[in-house]
């Protein structure tokens, strides 16, 4: 007999993909890694919920200027239910019940935000005949006003970190049910 062919073909195919296995170095599988990335995305999306949930008002008139609502109720209802998403997705973040879910639902803000940022960054290049390094606005993202390309730099990292999330295979150190593969 071969060697190989004693083993059914399922187990060589699992074998090499066991988490904690060390021999496929997939980070993606590191549970301790993961931890910290939905730490750190908590902390950022819980942070800036705190800096709009107390002022809906100000932060409508800031989502205003981006000239996707214009006044009236959608705004206002976006205003007041942004924040309390983000706050929502971060504990979710924390505590990992609803994880995947709740990582979807940030990967499309980023995706919108980010949108957003690139239109009215372009707007005002266009507008003010500068360059795209020199301009600098508050987003209403609840940091206060920086460069745009920092936010969209720091955004896109906002991102990516989220889809790393998204596309883990499975996550340890979180609350509720969670599918292991025998």
């Amino acid at each position: 007999m071969t060697p190989g062919h004693d083993t059914p073909l399922g187990a060589v195919q699992r074998e090499g993909h066991q988490p904690g296995s060390g021999s496929s170095g997939n980070w993606l599988s590191n549970p301790h890694l993961l931890l910290i990335v939905r730490l750190v995305l908590a902390v950022i999306f819980i942070y800036a919920a705190f800096q709009k949930i107390g002022k809906p008002l100000a932060f409508a008139d800031e989502m205003k200027t981006y000239g996707i609502l214009d006044m009236g109720p959608p705004l206002y209802i976006m205003a007041i239910v942004l924040p309390w998403l983000e706050l929502i997705c971060g504990v979710a973040l924390v505590s990992g019940i609803f994880l995947r879910g709740s990582v979807l639902v940030l990967v499309v803000l980023n995706v919108v935000f980010i949108t957003a940022v690139s239109i009215r960054t372009a707007d005002l290049i266009k507008a003010e005949s500068i360059s795209f390094f020199d301009v600098y606005y508050d987003c209403g993202c609840g940091f206060g006003a920086t460069y745009a390309w920092k936010k969209l730099l720091e955004n896109t990292v906002f991102l990516i970190l989220c889809v790393v999330l998204l596309l883990a295979p499975s996550y340890r150190f979180a609350l509720g049910y969670s599918r292991r593969s025998e």
